[in-house]
């Protein structure tokens, strides 16, 4: 079956910043499904212009594959020919030098799915109501925690969260993350955001929301949530969901549980189903043979009415002996 899916989206300011840095973008043709994500920095307007960039030069690159090709060799590709493209700006504008940006790219040919990233924006997957990260921060606070100098929960308020250590453009390294393919299934949900969105709302609240909303619905809520928190950055939200493909497979443990719950209860209905042909068999059948005692009150009667027929006849000779020896004496007398 083939792989269909809808896609929801919002990107706002926030509550502190006046420019939108964020650029999302969404495209389908020959090449799949394409969807994007950057978070741009580089000052008032350098930020804007390098998310923006990045995203429609990957686009671009994407517009002119050809139906078969390498996906995630082209991924690689995508986001270097990116980050050219916002080198090659800076250089031609002074004021662009520190520009740069994230990227997050999610790739759905056929019913696989190939992930990029580079920077601290984000993919989550959703998958029988679970949320998996699917990316790793490239920022010093993730290398802090890798290293165990911090831990998980001392990130999250760091001082330092914010600086990123790879990202497309001047500063920093621009060597994307490019993931192994997976296959997805009917009803699994991709968000891909910008860290304006996780440096307020955990993964928990992401996972409940987008769980029991339409996609735009839970694209405003999200940012709703953001914004009441602080809004300290500007946050964007793309929302996928497959809504036709292929249905993920039951897991081992399940099925065999599945298959002992079937079992169980087929016995149970071949149980009641033989009951009820059985009982009344069974039961009419003790009803029709005698018990012992029975038997026994039937034997008695039998004997008792054979004495009374014994007796009868013992005086019904009697009787007749006595006529005959009246008939006699009345001769006699004649």
């Amino acid at each position: 079956m083939k792989t269909k899916i809808e896609i929801g989206n919002l990107s706002d300011v926030g509550k502190v910043r006046s420019v939108n840095e964020d650029y999302f973008g969404s495209y389908s043709g020959k090449f799949g499904n394409l969807i994007i994500v950057c978070d741009g920095m580089g000052g008032h307007s350098g930020g804007a212009i390098a998310s923006r960039l990045a995203v429609e030069t990957i686009r671009e690159h994407f517009e002119k594959l050809p139906e078969k090709y390498d996906e995630k060799e082209q991924l690689k590709l995508a986001i270097h020919k990116a980050d050219t493209a916002l080198k090659q700006r800076a250089l031609s504008d002074p004021e662009l030098k520190e520009m740069g940006s994230t990227a997050v790219l999610m790739l759905i040919k056929n019913d696989q799915a190939y992930c990029a990233h580079i920077g601290d924006s984000r993919i989550y997957m959703i998958r029988n109501s679970n949320i998996h990260q699917l990316t790793k921060d490239h920022s010093l606070v993730q290398q802090m925690v890798d290293t165990n100098m911090i831990s998980e929960e001392a990130a999250k308020d760091h001082p330092k969260k914010n600086v990123i250590t790879r990202s497309l453009g001047a500063n920093g390294s621009s060597n994307p993350d490019i993931a192994e393919p997976f296959s997805v299934f009917k009803k699994d949900r991709f968000i891909l955001c910008t860290d304006g969105l996780t440096g307020h709302v955990n993964d928990e609240e992401i996972l409940q929301i987008v769980s029991r909303n339409s996609l735009q619905a839970a694209s405003l809520n999200l940012i709703d949530l953001a914004n009441s928190r602080g809004g300290k950055d500007n946050i964007t939200v793309q929302i996928v969901s497959v809504i036709s493909g292929k249905r993920l497979p039951m897991p081992r443990s399940k099925l065999i549980k599945n298959i002992q719950l079937g079992t169980a209860v087929a016995l149970i209905i071949l149980a009641i189903v033989a009951a009820i042909v059985w009982l009344p068999k069974i039961m009419g059948g003790d009803a029709d043979k005698p018990t012992k005692k029975e038997g026994k009150n039937q034997e008695k009667t039998i004997d008792d009415k054979q004495k009374e027929k014994i007796e009868v006849d013992k005086v019904e000779d009697k009787i007749d002996d006595k006529d005959s020896l009246k008939g006699k004496a009345e001769e006699k007398t004649k």
